[in-house]
């Protein structure tokens, strides 16, 4: 009967042998030079070359119970979970969270970011563009601004676990992000604003006093100032 040998205790033979070269011990044992020196200082401190003796893994008896647990936490929109964060917060393995999600109709796809408009929505949206359309002399006049927010981290996930990818929002955290906010209009572009907190009503204000001097004529600059009061 043959009895495998691992590599480290071929070393540790070698090394009761009178061997004390981390060269010599690598070709005896077939290991790389720096496993070699690894076992060099292991030896030299008494350390023994046996396999430790895990405990068994604990098997936990799936339930019905458990299973809610997990469909719990794949919902649950506060954070987006990964099924290895799953499984550790209900105490059963990461490769059995995924069996009970797609075994429940769980699916982990991209989830739509945009929101749906409903009837009264598009309607609204359809009667302001005709009304602006009849406007059409005071289009030269009217700013578009826009922004946008950048996530320096990558944790903001475009992939979840949910049983409804067609109207997911796929609402979940981030990190730390910086915002880009811009505009035009017939009279030219807007210079881009970059920052780090949330656009507040404020700081749109001081962004405006900033910029509406260069881009608007003066006389209907000083009307907008009279609008916000100063």
């Amino acid at each position: 009967m043959e009895i495998e040998i691992s590599p480290k205790a071929r070393a540790k033979a070698l090394y009761d042998a009178g061997s004390r070269s981390a060269i010599s011990l690598a070709k005896g044992a077939g290991v790389c030079v720096r496993t070699a020196y690894n076992y060099l200082a292991e030896f030299k401190e008494g350390v023994s070359c046996e396999r430790k003796n895990y405990k068994p893994r604990k098997k936990y008896k799936r339930t019905s119970k458990l299973e809610q647990k997990v469909i719990r936490k794949a919902k649950e929109r506060k954070h987006i979970y990964s099924t290895r964060a799953i499984g550790a917060s209900v105490g059963i393995s990461h490769t059995l969270t995924q069996q009970i999600l797609k075994e429940n109709q769980f699916k982990f796809q991209r989830y739509q970011r945009q929101l749906k408009l409903v009837k009264e929505n598009i309607t609204e949206r359809l009667k302001f563009a005709r009304e602006m359309k009849r406007r059409w002399i005071d289009w030269g006049f009217i700013i578009f601004t826009d922004e946008c927010s950048f996530w320096r981290e990558d944790m903001r996930p475009e992939k979840i676990w949910t049983d409804d990818p067609e109207n997911e929002e796929g609402i979940g955290t981030h990190g730390i992000k910086i915002h880009c906010w811009g505009a035009i209009s017939a009279r030219g572009a807007f210079p881009i604003q970059i920052f780090e907190e949330n656009l507040k009503a404020a700081d749109l204000i001081s962004i405006m006093r900033r910029t509406l001097p260069h881009i608007v004529p003066k006389r209907i600059y000083l009307a907008a100032r009279q609008q916000w009061g100063s």
